[in-house]
């Protein structure tokens, strides 16, 4: 603590006097492991960063362009210190608790002269982070309503690091040398951007508290070689509001940066009055399981039989909820389709490259219409929730408020929204007022289609259970590999749930029959279970029907299992594209899951952080000897033995497999 109450006297005798302002003011770390240093060069602010005296950000610009009249020379007004340490209980997590840690400096500069215009700069030092956010005080000369133009905040990086950004619902890009991020046109990079540095710590650029303005995205910096700039579409602020954290998260490993809760600090605590009703879980699918036969001769679909199959399994099983996707009103993209009643007819999809639907006239003595108010009430007398897919375009055309106070009304558990039309300022207010809305009529939110990236938000409405930031597993048309996988874990994930898809237990042709699976996945039945846990997220969607977990029972278990919040994460191996390991404790039980890329490989687990003096089963879900990620997807093995906190556990994967084990205290 002694160089931040050193920091403090040094604001302090700054704020005596702006005259000549030149001097550079320090904010640290609580552990004081990690250093931003501040100052003013020719009337710009800038800003610094280092870990452990290690540069990681060189100098760089920090402020904002607003319009119609830029921000001048700006001299040093004042600076004040202050802290914050608390213990935040989440609804639901990667863990039960976490500590809010962080030192803040309150950085207040203005142009000269009594008309001069204030901004202030607000920066929060963690012990794995640096923040800063900007904010435009209403006593600082400053119109209601300010245009910003766009985002001046430089990160120029002390190396050429290698790195891995956001792709939208493609492979994440990268591995790529930051130089080589810079030569793209416009933006060069979106985020997250992690990065690789030589001495092998890892970092990334973030953005947290997405709430008022357009997202940010970075492009390319005269600054230095490896510096970039944080741009972002034109937007509205009023005059007192502040702008999302600009994040620079750094680790002394990429899994680090998983298990780092910072976006979730950076956010207002919970503003769902009584949140209880927020319960994560799995959840069954229609979607990808449609045309799938069973051995009794049932064939999936969008219908009531199907859908009540789906229910009767969840129910026996303990998974919590099913989605019904797009069609269970209509058909999505069809403004006459009212997300109010259900469809009055069958959907089919004629060509099965082409993901059209079409609608086809039910025989005349139809014996089970689409009642999806009576599937809810039934769903509801076996404790499983019904979510309920929900197009733009109905939020257009119909009265929005009146359907979600309908679909509470029914007794639906949430709404999985897709295709929100807009992008910048427009979409990241018009999602915000739906997760709110949905909040009021105790509903959960899955966005999918291009949705406002995640930021930390899930703090302040936990009823935001995930929301497609990823490639979703055979989503257009594609499937990811076992490399990108390990990549998105490593990208996307850092950003908050991800709504992935993973677990689909079919892998020997399941296009064959399936209209809505378009290509094999190369992976293994292993793989596919080890990442619905690693890919953490509030509603864990499987994309296969109960026959085909039911064939499969003692896998299906591992998943079976999984409580879907936690009270402890740790990430016990990774490399970016390559492998990682993640462990979740619940309780006295650990959950471990590993996967790797198209290289088959061991892994050893050490079980240090078991309790002394207990003895555990382990029951390890395995990819068989000769299992394969393209030539044996299916085979797999179980088996059980007792271990102790200091054994090691060898995680054996086969190429583009995967590794599971259940641990919990011996009978």
């Amino acid at each position: 603590m002694k160089s931040f109450f050193a920091t403090i006297f040094l604001a302090a005798v700054l704020c005596l006097s702006s005259k000549g302002w030149a001097e550079t003011v320090k904010i640290a770390s609580p552990d004081e492991s990690l250093v931003g240093s501040l100052q003013i060069v020719d009337g710009v602010p800038q800003w610094e960063v280092a870990k452990n005296g290690e540069p990681m950000l060189l100098a760089g610009r920090l402020g904002l362009s607003v319009g119609p009249q830029p921000i001048g020379k700006l001299v040093h007004k004042s600076a004040q210190q202050s802290s914050m340490d608390e213990l935040v209980r989440p609804k639901w997590g990667q863990f039960s608790q976490y500590r809010n840690h962080f030192n803040q400096l309150t950085w207040t500069l203005t142009e000269p002269g009594d008309d001069g215009r204030t901004l202030v700069i607000e920066v929060r030092a963690f012990n794995d982070a640096i923040a800063v956010r900007y904010r435009l005080p209403a006593e600082g000369n400053w119109p209601a309503q300010i245009k910003l133009l766009d985002d001046s905040t430089e990160f120029c990086f002390a190396e050429d690091a290698t790195g891995w950004c956001y792709a939208g619902e493609y492979d994440p890009l990268g591995p790529q040398s930051l130089s080589k991020f810079r030569k793209s046109k416009n933006v060069a990079a979106r985020l997250p951007l992690t990065v690789q540095f030589s001495s092998g710590r890892s970092a990334a650029v973030m953005e947290a508290a997405i709430s008022q303005i357009a997202p940010i995205d970075l492009t390319a910096s005269k600054t230095g070689d490896y510096a970039f700039r944080a741009t972002f579409k034109d937007s509205i602020i009023r005059a007192g509001d502040a702008t999302s954290w600009r994040v620079f998260l750094v680790g002394n490993t990429p899994g680090d940066l998983i298990v780092s809760p910072v976006l979730e600090c950076l956010n207002p605590p919970c503003q769902i009055q009584d949140p209880d009703w927020i319960v994560p879980g799995l959840a069954m699918w229609d979607w990808r399981a449609w045309g799938a036969t069973t051995e009794d001769g049932f064939t999936y679909g969008l219908d009531m039989p199907s859908w009540r199959r789906f229910i009767d399994f969840a129910g026996e099983y303990g998974v919590r909820y099913l989605v019904l996707d797009a069609g269970w009103y209509g058909l999505e993209f069809d403004a006459k389709s009212d997300p109010r009643t259900s469809r009055p007819y069958l959907l089919v999809q004629p060509d099965p490259q082409n993901p059209k639907l079409v609608p086809q006239q039910p025989p005349a003595n139809w014996e089970d219409p689409t009642d999806v108010a009576e599937l809810i009430r039934y769903a509801k007398k076996k404790d499983v929730g019904i979510i309920l897919y929900f197009n733009d375009i109905a939020r257009l055309n119909y009265p929005f408020d009146e359907t979600l106070a309908l679909y509470q009304k029914w007794g639906a558990a949430g709404i999985k929204y897709g295709f929100m039309k807009g992008d910048g300022q427009r979409k990241v207010l018009d999602t915000r007022t739906i997760v709110q809305k949905c909040a009021e009529h105790h509903l959960l939110c899955d966005f999918h289609d291009g949705p406002v990236p995640p930021s930390g938000d899930v703090r302040t409405f936990p009823n935001y259970v995930t929301r497609e930031f990823c490639h979703s597993q055979s989503d257009a048309k594609r499937a990811f590999s076992p490399s990108a996988f390990c990549e998105q874990m490593f990208v996307n994930q850092l950003a908050g749930p991800l709504d992935m898809c993973n677990g689909l237990y079919t892998l020997e042709n399941p296009a064959r029959d399936r209209p809505k699976v378009f290509v094999n996945i190369d992976t293994t039945v292993v793989a596919e279970t080890a990442r619905v846990m690693i890919c953490f997220s509030g509603l864990s969607i499987l994309p296969d029907c109960p026959e085909a977990y039911l064939a499969k029972a003692d896998l299906f278990e591992f998943l079976g299992k999984l409580p879907m919040t936690w009270d402890e994460t740790r990430i016990l191996h990774g490399r970016i594209g390559e492998f990682i390991t993640t462990a979740r404790r619940d309780g006295d039980d650990w959950f471990i899951a590993s996967a790797t890329d198209e290289q088959g490989r061991t892994l050893s687990l050490k079980l240090d952080f078991l309790q002394p003096d207990k003895i555990y089963t382990a029951t390890l879900y395995e990819d068989a000897e000769d299992a394969h990620f393209q030539t044996n997807r299916e085979a797999y093995q179980v088996r059980k033995i007792r271990v102790r906190r200091g054994d090691s556990i060898d995680a054996k994967m086969a190429p583009g497999g995967g590794h599971c084990v259940f641990v919990t205290p011996a009978e």
